[in-house]
């Protein structure tokens, strides 16, 4: 079904207008008549995906108290439009996995219950302080806990090494955007005038196209956005990062910008792609060569914003809340969250599952593995105006002027931040 894309200050003024009884499903629970039913809205395909249906699963089999109905809804952008339009029509789920940085657009209009008094009551040895401080960071608002982090990731590089070793490059990455575009140039090949494998890909797809951007600019110095939303797209670091891409694209004819770059990798169509910590299980377990993941590119400095995504929790029934409480505290433990690190490639979440026997044994057998929880030291969060209703899709238009239109950076980053700041006056004024 077609779901309406929603303003965000319409959608949010039908939600506050609708009666607290219509929320979760429109029903409420009583304790008294048996297992409390729950929804969740998840992202995610492949292995990500299958991972958490299999959480689920053992959830409900491990008690008889509450049951889970997972429901997918696409990929993170498609899950936020869904909740704006569910929340303008009065039916949300209980429990959603959120991107990250969306945590903001939602607590701050009350759209999500605050965790922080179930977190105070709680008596099953539960502790807020096992998760890793800089992961947990991001689930806060106004100084309230609204999520919790459950498949967190940094972007990764990564590469054939079986092409690097054909094109007598050393087995390692590009240790900078100097260096990653010498790599690409070395990997490309032309024959008959055609080019018929390229060093790299760039990915123009909505979740992603301005994540791997963003590190791009960290690693020159500089910033897409700062925490008051002041926008930093026109100056040189965010320029330099853009006119490498485009150059790579255009004048070098050794990058390509795709949708689907991961497939483009996985056929031998490029030699490098980027992609995040959880892409570890699908590129590593389809590819038919050795793949290595690697740290992203630095410039000036080494420094990545940090993604994946988070679980908030919707439902304003007490009842509901209580029982989500406990499928949260589930899905987030050591025993799940090591599950999710072997099967996934995204990295543990807290304490406990990074000293988790199964983790530990994992990256002892895999080593190469344990690239994101290496690189997590250089980490930073991601850009304020990823919150915004459309920054992530006004950031992709900014990557696709670049790598298919190919328009003058200056003029494209201008036209971004006029889009960007026009956004956060429509969303949070």
């Amino acid at each position: 079904m077609k779901v309406a894309r929603y303003s965000w200050s319409i959608a949010m003024a039908l939600f506050l207008a609708i009666p607290t009884a219509l929320w979760a499903n429109g029903t409420k629970e009583d304790a008294t008549q048996g297992p409390v039913k729950i929804v969740y809205w998840r992202s995610l395909t492949g292995v990500a995906g299958d991972a958490q249906e299999e959480l689920v699963k053992r959830f409900n089999a491990a008690q008889d108290k509450v049951i889970v109905e997972s429901q997918f809804q696409g990929a993170y952008a498609d899950l936020i439009q869904k909740l704006l339009a569910g929340l303008a029509a009065g039916t949300v789920p209980d429990v959603v996995l959120l991107d990250s940085p969306f945590v903001v657009l939602f607590a701050k209009d009350g759209a999500l219950a605050p965790l922080d008094a179930l977190v105070s009551k709680d008596k099953s040895g539960f502790k807020l302080a096992d998760y890793i401080p800089g992961l947990l960071q991001d689930g806060y608002y106004d100084g309230k806990l609204y999520a919790v982090p459950f498949m967190r990731s940094t972007p990764l590089l990564y590469y054939n090494a079986d092409m690097f070793r054909e094109a007598g490059l050393p087995d390692r990455a590009p240790k900078t955007w100097d260096e990653f575009r010498e790599f690409s140039r070395k990997l490309t090949l032309v024959t008959a005038g055609e080019t018929t494998r390229f060093g790299s890909a760039f990915t123009l797809s909505t979740s992603t196209a301005h994540w791997y951007f963003q590190g791009a600019v960290y690693a020159y110095g500089g910033l897409v956005s700062d925490d008051k939303f002041g926008i930093h797209l026109s100056e040189a670091p965010a320029i330099k990062a853009a006119t490498l891409w485009q150059d790579m694209v255009f004048k070098d004819k050794t990058a390509i910008g795709s949708t689907d770059p991961h497939t483009e990798f996985l056929n031998k169509r490029v030699g490098m792609v980027f992609g995040s910590t959880g892409s570890m299980g699908n590129l590593f377990s389809r590819a038919t060569f050795k793949v290595n993941a690697a740290f992203l590119p630095g410039q000036v400095k080494n420094l990545v914003p940090v993604g994946g995504a988070v679980l908030a929790m919707t439902s304003t029934d007490k009842v509901r809340q209580a029982a989500t409480w406990e499928f949260l505290k589930y899905m987030t433990n050591a025993d799940s969250v090591s599950y999710i690190v072997q099967t996934t490639g995204y990295m543990p979440v807290s304490t406990s599952s990074m000293n988790h026997p199964d983790t530990v044994a994992y990256f002892t057998k895999y080593p190469e593995r344990k690239v994101a929880l290496d690189q997590l030291k250089f980490t930073r969060p991601q850009a304020s105006v990823i919150s915004l209703g459309k920054g992530t899709e006004i950031l992709r238009q900014m990557v696709e002027k670049l790598l298919v239109g190919g328009m003058d950076p200056a003029k494209v980053m201008a036209e971004t931040t006029v889009d960007l700041t026009k956004e956060y006056n429509d969303t949070f004024k």
